[in-house]
């Protein structure tokens, strides 16, 4: 059988945006297929609520990586280096995986060493880009962002296939990144569970927050 590592900041139940619900439906239905050993961030106790979800948890390890503690500290520029650290640790040890799947700048470089170091191609799923999200400047400082961009750069020059999540997202890389070649981009659109989400009709949720049913309403997701 195939050995996938995949690669991921966010994991359930840490998980706080779309990649992480995106890595959550991937590694299921994956570990159907080809043995899955899920990297991330933070601590882990093997009690995941994804292992009980699929029909195949005996395809689906996932291990937790911290970062290095002597990075800690106040600049901002120290949460771009606590990210490499992770990296770091995260690709050592990959020897047995056939394939490397890394999603996000946050574990963009650990997929790209994991290339260099054990010769097997890399796969990228791309969300967003830093170059578009110049609010990372104050997150994490002029030389952190720049940190970031590095990673995400590299990554995706170097990487054997980068999936794009949407038509838009596929024509930001190439905009953005010219000399990935437009043949290793593919788009896959996100997918979801449709047996866990499905049309419900019942109102009970909304009159339990006492909201009123007969006026207009406009949800913003």
């Amino acid at each position: 059988m195939v050995n996938v590592a995949l690669l991921t900041r966010e994991y359930p139940p840490h998980v706080y945006g779309g990649a992480g619900v995106h890595v959550d439906y991937l590694s299921r239905e994956l570990a159907r297929r080809v043995e899955v050993r899920v990297r991330c961030f933070g601590e882990r106790d093997g009690a995941d609520s994804s292992l009980s979800r699929t029909g195949d948890a005996e395809h689906l390890v996932v291990e937790g990586f911290q970062p290095w503690a002597a990075l800690a500290g106040p600049d901002p520029y120290r949460s771009a280096l606590q990210t490499v650290s992770v990296d770091l640790v995260m690709a050592a040890g990959l020897q047995w995986a056939d394939l490397v799947h890394s999603h996000t700048w946050y574990a963009n470089f650990a997929g790209h060493l994991a290339k260099l170091l054990y010769a097997i191609p890399h796969v990228v799923t791309t969300h967003s880009l830093e170059p578009l999200r110049p609010w990372k400047m104050e997150q994490l400082g002029p030389g952190g962002f720049a940190l970031s961009m590095f990673c995400e750069r590299v990554a995706l020059e170097s990487a054997d296939a980068v999936i794009a999540v949407s038509g838009a997202m596929a024509e930001d890389i190439s905009r953005t990144y010219p000399s990935v070649d437009p043949s290793r981009i593919c788009v896959i659109h996100n997918g979801i569970d449709t047996d866990e989400y499905r049309p419900d009709p019942g109102t009970d949720v909304l009159e339990r927050y006492g909201i009123a049913l007969d006026r207009p309403m406009v949800v913003f997701v």
